[in-house]
């Protein structure tokens, strides 16, 4: 499917503007074929609509779960928009605050379980991930830790692992997401 600048329309235009006239121009652009699979083009106005929409603070709502740790700190453990979750590093704490000590597959699983819960209050879902940012305190444990990560995200997400000097409470690992509603 090929895109064009919205801009100012010419005579010739008007009819491709016309036949989308429901939905509106998205993003400044609009198809230039007129009959589109109409897969292709609600994939078209999902993702031109994360860029459209402006969030406001009315917009966001605050996720708390007893599912998981209460944030260590003066923040959320996770806040959602209409078009994005952003979910607080979570750290190898039990919903109970309790240290998960050990391996870092234990607090891999840990970490994850806890952003699990923090999703599924939100409404979405481990699979609906689209970026993870991971905190490591050693890259000695990082092929242990990928080892735990792929079961909990098949799917792979965009990533990012940084080793870092010190982590709260001393854990070895960190993990925050992003995912879809």
């Amino acid at each position: 499917m090929l895109y064009r600048p919205l801009g100012r329309p010419s005579s010739l235009d008007r009819d491709a503007i016309d036949w989308d006239r429901q939905r509106g121009p998205i993003g400044g652009l609009y198809p230039t074929q007129p009959k589109q699979k109409k897969k292709e083009l609600d994939l078209f106005h999902q993702i031109f609509s994360l860029f459209r929409h402006q969030s406001t603070m009315s917009d966001q709502q605050i996720i708390f779960t007893k599912n998981a740790p209460a944030a260590v700190g003066p923040y959320s453990q996770a806040i959602k928009t209409p078009n994005m979750i952003y979910c607080s590093g979570q750290i190898p704490l039990t919903p109970e605050g309790e240290l998960v000590e050990g391996s870092i597959t234990a607090q891999t699983e840990q970490a994850c379980k806890n952003a699990k819960a923090v999703l599924e209050e939100a409404g979405s879902e481990l699979a609906k991930v689209v970026k993870t940012t991971i905190f490591i305190s050693d890259m000695a444990h990082f092929a242990e830790l990928n080892a735990e990560y792929e079961k909990w995200f098949s799917h792979k997400p965009a990533r990012s692992c940084v080793a870092v000097k010190t982590l709260p409470k001393n854990v070895d690992v960190e993990i925050e997401v992003i995912a879809l509603p």
